[in-house]
């Protein structure tokens, strides 16, 4: 096996061009919808094409950029390539409404927006209204506009001029997803990216061998971070289909051998109520990576057992451009339950005076290290409130054990308080998922005139089964204090979901208030079915 040799990059560009001149010939992006498979230096020749029509164009140092596109090679390409110009890229989930897409373009002060033909008939009057420059990144001719850069048929491949990059050069403004308010935009520079390539490929031991299956959207920090940026890094390849499909993903899995992805529980979740696929397509998997949302202790074991194949959880955030705690790979120990290890990063538990705790007592995750954004754009207030002495403060709960494997309990914001008990709506949701009809659960707290708040369990269902609400609440009684069972368990379709796949529950909380406020307990007001938003359709 090729080992990797960890070198200090002083920027994104400089990554993807000693990368690109390193591997050429290896292939490093595979589409599966389109067939194609794109080599290091054929993406190398790609970025800088994409660099010099973006210098072309005026494109000056520090300038945000929005991306408007779709997963796939396009993404890839047009994502480093605006770095490497001195570009900042700003990634605008396509599923946003365009009022919500508005409100970022114009919080970011983007000049430019890289987008599709259809993208852009879909956004046309919001962009028209706004200060904008377009370059049109659309499908010619039935070919990839990355592979027609690559080929040699727009531009040439002679070195462009553009200002010097350095690790303190923003390179990323991603907003976060709102749940708790207002987006923010989380500023990440090169060396905060470039930091936590090498924190991830550490932790997970990646080498040049080594080819992930990008299944999450590239406007998400772990597509960018985990499955397109940290695979340049150690050399390795991305097979990159345009979505998540539960259908095709064991075939993508067996096609292109993958050795291993990052997903989050949701995915998992949805896998598990697929069919097994033939052990062919398990035997190339080193491991299952899941992130983005606490993984349900019952969903671990049942994929491990059932698929062979160790699943790996880990932590992270935008602010941190990703993962800050990982599980070891096997055979050192993993901890279900757990989010692992600090790799690169100091972790700290701290109470509400901001003093360390002792291990086994909980309190808020604190983060400080190479990876630790910059804070957000344009909101001083914001900045000063979650960043202090040089500690990121995450608004997440949880403790660290004895050996420093850090468990989360919960968010700050998400704590039910029913008539003064407090107490995290995670403690319901893994008994929940201990029932084997259940794909999906979260439970949360809504306005109640007695006790303040009351308890409320969402559930949806695995495909073909079904399930009584009174046997639910039997069920939660075995196992929970009677403060912390839920007067209420309402079975949907969909749950409202993130950019990355995380279910919303402040978002449940409103479809509650707008639903079902007054309605009657018992069978009916538990079982009536409702959709809400759908990110990974089947």
């Amino acid at each position: 096996m090729q080992g990797v040799i960890i070198v200090e990059f002083a920027s994104v560009k400089e990554l993807v061009i000693t990368m690109g001149t390193q591997y050429r010939g290896k292939i490093f992006l595979s589409s599966p919808e389109d067939d194609v498979d794109l080599t290091y230096d054929a993406y190398l020749l790609a970025v800088r094409r994409l660099e010099k029509a973006l210098l072309a164009l005026g494109m000056r140092k520090g300038e945000r950029v929005a991306l408007l596109l779709a997963n796939g090679l396009n993404y890839a390409v047009t994502f480093t390539g605006v770095m490497a110009s001195g570009g900042v890229v700003v990634p605008i989930n396509p599923h946003l409404k365009p009022a919500e897409v508005n409100r970022l373009l114009v919080d970011a002060g983007t000049s430019l927006v890289v987008t599709d033909d259809g993208w852009y008939r879909v956004f046309y009057p919001l962009l028209k209204g706004l200060p904008v420059r377009r370059l049109d990144l659309g499908v010619q001719g039935g070919r990839l506009l990355a592979l027609e850069l690559a080929s040699g048929s727009k531009g040439d491949d002679r070195a462009v001029e553009a200002s010097p990059l350095g690790r303190n050069d923003l390179a990323l403004l991603l907003y976060t997803s709102g749940t708790t308010g207002k987006p923010k935009g989380v500023m990440l520079t090169h060396g905060n990216l470039l930091a936590e390539a090498r924190y991830i490929q550490k932790g997970h031991r990646l080498t040049p061998e080594d080819t992930a299956l990008c299944i999450l959207p590239l406007y998400h920090i772990n597509g960018e971070v985990v499955t397109l940026i940290t695979p340049i890094f150690s050399g390795g390849r991305v097979v990159m289909p345009h979505k998540f499909r539960a259908s095709r993903f064991w075939d993508w899995v067996r096609n292109y051998r993958v050795t291993w992805f990052s997903a989050v529980p949701t995915i998992l979740s949805i896998l598990l109520s697929h069919p097994l696929p033939d052990r062919s397509a398990l035997s190339s998997l080193r491991f299952a990576r899941s992130a983005s949302a606490p993984l349900p202790v019952a969903v671990l074991r049942e994929f491990e057992a059932r698929f062979a194949v160790p699943v790996i959880e880990a932590y992270g955030l935008s602010e941190t451009a990703s993962q800050v705690t990982t599980n070891p790979l096997p055979p050192a120990v993993r901890k279900p339950g757990s989010v692992g290890l600090p790799v690169g990063n100091q972790v700290r538990v701290v109470n509400e005076n901001g003093e360390t705790v002792p291990a086994g007592v909980t309190g808020e995750v604190v983060v400080r290290g190479e990876n630790v954004c910059r804070g957000y754009f344009h909101n001083e207030e914001a900045t000063a409130a979650s960043f202090k002495g040089g500690w990121f403060y995450t608004g997440d709960l949880g403790y660290l054990d004895a050996d420093g494997y850090l468990f989360l309990t919960g968010r700050r914001k998400e704590l039910i308080n029913r008539g003064g008990e407090k107490f995290s709506p995670r403690e319901i949701d893994e008994i929940l998922y201990r029932l084997p009809e259940v794909e999906l659960a979260a439970a949360v707290g809504v306005p109640d005139p007695l006790y303040g708040e009351e308890v409320v369990a969402f559930i949806q269902l695995r495909p073909g089964k079904s399930l009584a609400e009174d046997r639910v609440i039997s069920f939660l009684r075995d196992y929970l204090a009677d403060f912390k069972v839920p007067r209420e368990v309402i079975f949907i379709r969909d749950f409202p979901r993130g950019p990355s796949g995380k279910i919303q529950r402040l978002k449940l909380v409103d479809l509650y208030l707008k639903k079902f406020q007054g309605a009657a307990h018992g069978a009916g007001a538990g079982t009536r079915p409702i959709n809400g938003e759908e990110v990974a359709k089947r």
